[in-house]
This record gives structure tokens, sequence and C-alpha cells, in this order.
């Protein structure tokens, strides 16, 4: 999960990507965090996105 603007989200997910770690693709599409919650408490217009990955093992 990320949380944060839609521009430091953007950066992040490019960035993880870069390195690897994950496919923008896996992200799903930003979701508005709601103001009363304590996930942004003093942040308003916070957004999150949550990255479904999966691992094949053999």
């Amino acid at each position: 999960m990320l949380y944060g603007s839609l521009a430091a989200i953007d950066r992040t997910i490019k960035i993880l990507h870069s390195l690897g770690y994950a496919d923008p693709n896996d992200w799903s599409d930003p979701i508005p965090v709601p103001p009363s919650s304590a996930a942004a408490p003093d942040h308003p217009n916070q957004w999150m996105v949550i990255m479904t990955k999966t691992l094949l093992i053999e």
C-alpha cells in the first residue's frame, strides 16, 4: 500500500518499477482516503493504491 498525493504515488510506482520490484500494472487505481482516516489526519487530498503481486513458486 502507498499513501500520498497522486504525484508522490506515481513517482514511487515508477521508482519501484525501475528497481524491478513491481510492474505499474500491479497497482490498483488511486482511491481517495477519507479525511477522518487515521492514515491522513492532517493531510487532506490523500490517496492510496494497493499492489497485488502474484508469485509463482515451483
